[in-house]
């Protein structure tokens, strides 16, 4: 779905191969987000790392006359030679980190400048401390940070009290577009995103808690809430 806020979007358009039907189908699909969207709204695109290098490579310069926000993952991230190939060999941004822990799983990828943008998931690779660590790793080589997120409301709030802290901070993701219940995970004082923008408590904490009632009430059956 397409809202009517002026916030980036992140799509898929990936394939299993880069037959030229396939680079054509994944064109066409950006294409018309392009063509939805306008010119002045930002676009990523995700690879899950599909592709090995020259495939990556390929499907990285079919991008460029869309000016993506940035290309995600177009190879595995464990292969940081082969990322910084493809970083090389196009204009389209490239954006990496979701699948890396700790700072010490970004150095290689931040030392030699293989992406324009790094995506740690602050939850899931780091936490707080270690993601501003992060962040101040890839300051220094005027590399952005935005960071991957799937989370609910907890994970979101930890997430964009790092993205407030630092100076390079791009973009967070978020992917609860249309799901109406986000907001009754937690207690909170009005909506927690208003106009796509999130405004940080200063109360103790992440400034947010959890409703017990409202996680009850959206269990998977069978499952228990902190029993």
């Amino acid at each position: 779905d397409i809202d009517d806020s002026k916030n980036p979007y992140k799509i898929d358009a990936w394939n299993w191969s880069v037959t030229p039907g396939e680079v054509q189908s994944m064109v066409d699909k950006v294409s018309a987000v392009r063509e939805s969207v306008g010119p002045n709204i930002d676009i990523a695109v995700d690879m899950h790392g599909r592709y090995d290098t020259s495939s990556a490579i390929r499907v990285a310069k079919a991008m460029e006359p869309f000016n993506l926000m940035w290309l995600e993952e177009p190879v595995p991230p464990e292969n940081v030679d082969a990322m910084r190939e493809v970083k090389r060999s196009t204009s389209t941004p490239i954006c990496a980190g979701e699948n890396l822990f700790l700072r010490y799983g970004f150095r290689e990828l931040i030392e030699k400048q293989a992406v324009d943008v790094i995506m740690p998931d602050i939850p899931k690779c780091c936490g707080l401390s270690e993601g501003r660590k992060i962040a101040n790793m890839a300051e220094i080589y005027y590399i952005a940070m935005a960071p991957h997120n799937v989370c609910g409301p907890l994970g979101t709030i930890a997430s964009c009290h790092v993205c407030a802290s630092i100076p390079n901070f791009l973009v967070l993701e978020w992917h609860w577009l249309g799901r109406k219940h986000w907001d009754e995970l937690v207690i909170t004082e009005k909506p927690i995103i208003e106009n796509g923008y999130i405004t940080l408590s200063d109360k103790p904490g992440l400034g947010v808690e959890i409703n017990p009632e409202g996680v009850k009430k959206y269990l998977k059956p069978g499952t228990k809430f902190f029993d």
